[in-house]
């Protein structure tokens, strides 16, 4: 009987090690097909100017050169992407006076490192104040960091995504924003209108009419299927990502005085 007990461990042992390598191989080969690279643009934008540093080391860093550090901003990128995608947002962000720091993440999928951004709020404990903002998956994993990290954070900003069903932000007592891809009429996807409820009521909703997902970065191929062929440039889709999160991480600094008076 004790033989015959190990060959079921065995042979329980010998499936799950299958899948594991299964799983993992999957995974390879989604990164594989649906990767997207940096462009041209995004590779020339991922190193320091005259404006902003940028280290591109354990993280990908801009820091502000003429500017007090008002704020930390730790950024989750979209899945199977070169974080070096979003620089020509990023380093823009940075500029106005923020701390970006962008999070690679296991296997390129950020909900696979949620609890990432710990690590950069210990690493960087010379800022008191912190946003998080990410994109596509990144957003929703941002999200759940920010729900199980409510006092480490000061708001949140999604791009193009929404909090995942089992972390919702509807209870979450901070500056919550949405900036995400829209019809020309300014109406977001039906996806984004059905996970409504995951948001705040109070909530701030900024549409890219004509917007398109990949375009809040700048990549070159990857596997995203978008729902519309873009209507406005990603020059102009960038000015507007960039100027929009700039309205809100200006929102979360307000917050943040306000409860300092308090």
């Amino acid at each position: 009987m004790r033989s015959k007990a190990m060959r079921w461990v065995r042979w329980a042992f010998a499936i799950i090690l299958a899948l594991a390598v299964l799983t993992y191989g999957v995974m390879l080969q989604q990164q594989y097909t649906r990767y997207a690279d940096a462009s041209t643009l995004s590779i020339a934008a991922a190193t320091s100017d005259d404006d902003v540093k940028v280290d591109n080391d354990r993280y990908l860093i801009f820091r502000p050169l003429h500017t007090k550090e008002r704020l930390g901003v730790i950024f989750y990128p979209g899945a199977y992407t070169d974080v070096r995608g979003y620089a020509p947002t990023l380093k823009m962000i940075a500029a106005a006076g923020y701390r970006v720091i962008v999070v690679p993440m296991p296997f390129d999928l950020a909900i696979l490192g949620i609890n990432r951004a710990s690590d950069v709020l210990a690493a960087n404990a010379d800022l008191q104040h912190w946003a998080i903002v990410g994109h596509s998956v990144g957003g929703t994993a941002a999200a759940a960091f920010a729900n199980q990290h409510r006092n480490s954070l000061d708001g949140v900003v999604i791009w193009d995504s929404y909090p995942p069903s089992f972390a919702s932000l509807r209870d979450f007592e901070k500056p919550v924003w949405h900036i995400h891809r829209a019809k020309l009429d300014g109406a977001p996807p039906e996806t984004f209108v059905k996970q409504r409820n995951l948001f705040p009521r109070e909530s701030r909703w900024v549409p890219i009419p004509g917007g398109i997902h990949m375009n809040f970065g700048s990549f070159s191929g990857g596997g995203y299927q978008e729902d519309w062929t873009p209507e406005i440039s990603q020059t102009a889709q960038h000015t507007i990502v960039i100027q929009s999160t700039l309205q809100a991480l200006a929102d979360i600094e307000r917050f943040v005085r306000s409860i300092q008076a308090e």
